[in-house]
């Protein structure tokens, strides 16, 4: 019986041992780097992550919005004072969002201008009577002029007659989200036409030497597909048909680099380039991206990844990320938005923010609908963790 007994324990601790080890999650690899996770403010699906100065007291906050709720925080105060892993939010670096209002009861995409106004696309749903699930049957265009401090959120109005209050799916809103206030540009294409948003207004534009429609191959026009757009100097606009383009304007330094991503591509040009030069990289789909001092940071289908810059040009070859990237923005998740505060410091010496969801049924991978949220890198807390 004790033979018995014994034989029986070493399967358990043997079956046990082997379950442990066999699990290659988000959990395990953060345990063995030793993080203690704090609890996540920001929660759910993140569908837009903007810096707006707002007109009201000229300070400088990052909007948020996430499954619909419009959040804010002063962009300064972790910058300022580092991060800690401190979970009651009465820190002013990790956490310590508020809440704002709200443009709308459902899915909400935000973009800002160099006046302080933010734009937001948001769904209108109904539910369909015969299955009883929601269904998105239009958009509504919506701005906030933060110069009032109990501003409202308003109705953009259109030059084109033909556009009425209820948009059409086939709709995208993006910015140019610049460290520079003033190089700030915000967009919206409906139904393959693009109309710069200012002054509450929506205006046409159209293919000229100011605004540039041209894919990573130089021949092909954008304009009807374009989803992301980049300056170097707030006069010259380059739109691209993925949401996954940046610069490395810095808050003290103009851009002399744009990048964007499409598949697993990463197009790049500099100031005086007449085209994009393209470099594959050894990655997963890229969904987002963003500059370092000697990296390209990119949020995969898989995870965070990065490539090497050599002089401002990637080089496709892949480096190690900040501390434990790796093991919490890991292959489990997507990583839809990324945003570095100061592309002239490297990847252990700014604030990071990335957002992290999963596609699919969570139960296939070892992902978990608690770390689908806002993540944060902070050099003085020198580790990644839920925001």
């Amino acid at each position: 019986m004790k033979k018995l007994s014994k034989s029986i324990i070493s399967v358990f601790i043997f079956s046990a041992i082997s379950l442990f080890t066999s699990c290659n999650g988000v959990v395990f690899d953060t345990i063995r780097e030793e993080v203690k996770l704090s609890d996540a403010q920001i929660q759910g699906t993140i569908h837009s992550l903007i810096r707006v100065t707002d007109s009201s007291d000229s300070k400088e906050y990052l909007y948020l919005s996430a499954n619909p709720v419009v959040w804010k925080k002063d962009i300064d105060n972790a910058v300022k004072n580092g991060g800690t892993d401190s979970t009651d939010y009465t820190t002013s670096e990790h956490g310590h969002w508020s809440t704002t209002s709200r443009p709308g009861n459902n899915y909400v995409r935000l973009a800002a201008n160099r006046n302080g106004e933010i734009y937001s696309l948001s769904s209108i749903v109904k539910e369909v009577t015969d299955d009883g699930e929601m269904k998105e049957i239009s958009r509504e265009l919506k701005y906030l002029d933060t110069s009032g401090k109990d501003a409202l959120w308003q109705t953009v109005t259109f030059d084109d007659e033909s556009i009425t209050s209820e948009i059409s799916l086939a709709s995208s809103i993006f910015c140019t989200n610049t460290p520079k206030y003033e190089n700030r540009y915000a967009f919206i294409r409906i139904d393959g036409k693009i109309y710069k948003l200012e002054g509450g207004k929506a205006t046409l534009i159209e293919e000229s030497s100011e605004y540039n429609f041209t894919s990573g191959d130089n021949s092909t026009s954008i304009y009807s597909s374009a989803s992301g757009v980049s300056t170097f100097d707030g006069s010259t606009f380059y739109f691209t048909e993925s949401a996954a383009i940046t610069s490395n304007e810095s808050y003290n330094s103009g851009a002399t680099m744009i990048y964007y991503a499409s598949s697993t591509t990463v197009y790049y040009r500099a100031a005086g380039d007449s085209g994009w030069t393209a470099v594959s990289c050894d990655s997963s789909a890229i969904r987002s991206i963003a500059v370092t001092k000697d990296k390209l940071l990119l949020g995969t289908t898989s995870g965070l990844d990065n490539t090497a810059l050599n002089g401002g040009k990637p080089t496709g070859s892949a480096t190690t990320i900040s501390a434990n990237a790796t093991s919490t923005l890991s292959s489990s998740y997507t990583v839809p938005i990324l945003l570095t505060i100061d592309p002239t410091k490297s990847d252990t010496a700014t604030d990071i923010y990335a957002a992290s969801n999963f596609e699919g049924n969570p139960s296939s991978t070892s992902a978990t609908r608690k770390n689908a949220s806002l993540w944060s890198y902070y050099p003085a807390r020198s580790k990644w963790n839920r925001e």
